[in-house]
């Protein structure tokens, strides 16, 4: 070989240009992040971040659900109870001053006790729910004030007719239809509407408990991504099994399906307080407000001697209003009273229609199966249980709903927390490998 031939292979050996990029930038860490190790770095610290925000996001969205479970157990539901609670007093004090004037003089002891106890019962709750409704609530603090304004109208006009009643004077009568009147076409309808505003407002929050799907779709999305890295890892590493990955896994697996099953049986509670108490509650409150309603307007047309056709009129609108609820939601024994009473009724009426008024008055005085008193209050008191039971069976549903909720919280983020260790345990080891 000659020495320009020589020379010319020399020259290509020692050509740097052809070996490296001289005007190439250092980027270190974009080297490492395409490097083996940078992509596994990357992915554990994805994963890290994935079950740390589905262990907040689960918290904070059980712990808002059973803050709302709490509202609702503790304030909403006995607020829309107090306010029942006034709408049957009411209604019950109306129903006993118009039964005190059968006596025709002095009214009996244990009539005016019972005619007491309800307007201390609704003034008391006029107080309870005074305290308990939200400064916000404009409306219902509105109704509350009126509603007071009107009972003391009503138990002053109310005052004046039961004393015209027992100095024997007939206008004592036309007091206690102008009373009722009131109670019945304007305070009643309000205390039906505070009623009605407080329980939407339970029906609404037992709604809102439902689970999250969202957190539920991170949960198992986190669990899907975990098992993803364990798959490309086991390629990489030739390892079949990373414990620290492995353990993640099973651990957001637990809070998906904790998350799933602790929803399902709270949205299950909730429901079942919703559709087997309040429902039907609202029924019973209505039915019972209506049996209340129709004994006063068939005392009323007693004491008018048959010439009040109006009272009669809305005696049998209600008792058939009262029928039709019943069949919709049966109550024990009710159906039987309700029966009893419109034929006690009719058996005044007849009584009336012949003249016989101390007759009349005796049947509907009647404190005996089958007087219209004992039928009446039959079915006062069966509907009134069930109104109980409803109630407690509502209460029951909230609480079961809020106890399937309780440790949640804590176990949602005490689980992320343990995932994410985890995941940091499995990729240290093989991210030592490359060392």
């Amino acid at each position: 070989m000659h020495s320009g031939e020589l020379e010319r292979r020399r020259a290509r050996t020692l050509d740097e240009s052809m070996l490296v990029d001289l005007d190439e930038p250092d980027r270190p860490v974009v080297d490492f992040l395409r490097s083996t190790p940078g992509r596994m770095a990357m992915t554990a610290l994805v994963l890290v971040v994935v079950v740390l925000t589905v262990g907040v996001a689960a918290t904070v969205t059980v712990s808002d659900r059973q803050q709302r479970l709490e509202t609702l157990r503790s304030h909403t539901e006995p607020l829309a109870d107090a306010a029942q609670r006034i709408y049957g007093a009411l209604s019950s004090a109306n129903t006993t001053a118009a039964t005190a004037f059968l006596s025709g003089g002095a009214e009996p002891h244990d009539v005016r006790d019972r005619y007491d106890a309800a307007i201390g019962q609704a003034s008391a709750g006029l107080v309870t729910a005074s305290n308990g409704v939200s400064p916000n609530d404009i409306e219902s603090l509105t109704l509350l004030t009126d509603l007071s304004n009107q009972l003391a109208v009503y138990t002053g006009m109310m005052a004046t007719a039961r004393t015209s009643n027992r100095d024997g004077h007939p206008i004592g009568t036309a007091y206690l239809s102008a009373a009722s009147t009131l109670m019945q076409q304007s305070i009643l309808p309000d205390a039906e509407q505070l009623y009605r505003s407080q329980a939407d407002a339970v029906t609404e929050s037992e709604r809102s408990v439902a689970p999250s799907l969202a957190v539920i779709a991170g949960a198992v999305l986190a669990v899907a991504l975990l098992v993803i890295a364990q798959v490309v890892l086991a390629r990489h590493s030739h390892r079949r099994i990373n414990l620290g990955l492995v353990l993640a896994s099973i651990l957001m697996t637990v809070l998906a399906v904790w998350l799933t099953v602790a929803g399902l049986l709270s949205t299950h509670a909730a429901d079942r307080a919703r559709t087997a108490g309040g429902q039907p509650l609202h029924e019973a409150v209505t039915a019972r407000i209506l049996v209340q309603q129709a004994r006063a307007d068939e005392i009323l047309g007693l004491l008018n001697r048959g010439s009040d056709t109006a009272s009669d009129a809305r005696f049998e609108q209600r008792t058939e209003q009262i029928g039709a609820l019943l069949e919709r939601h049966p109550v024990d024994g009710a159906q039987d009273a309700l029966s009893g009473w419109m034929g006690a009724h009719d058996k005044i009426r007849s009584t009336l229609d012949g003249g016989d008024y101390p007759g009349a008055v005796a049947i509907a005085r009647d404190d005996r199966v089958p007087g219209s008193t004992a039928q009446f209050a039959r079915l006062d008191q069966a509907v009134g249980t069930d109104i109980a039971v409803l109630r407690d069976r509502q209460r029951d549903g909230i609480t079961r709903a809020y106890v399937a909720l309780s440790a949640l919280p804590a176990g949602a983020a005490a689980i992320s927390v343990l995932a994410a260790l985890a995941v940091a345990a499995g990729a240290a080891p093989r991210l030592n490998e490359y060392h």
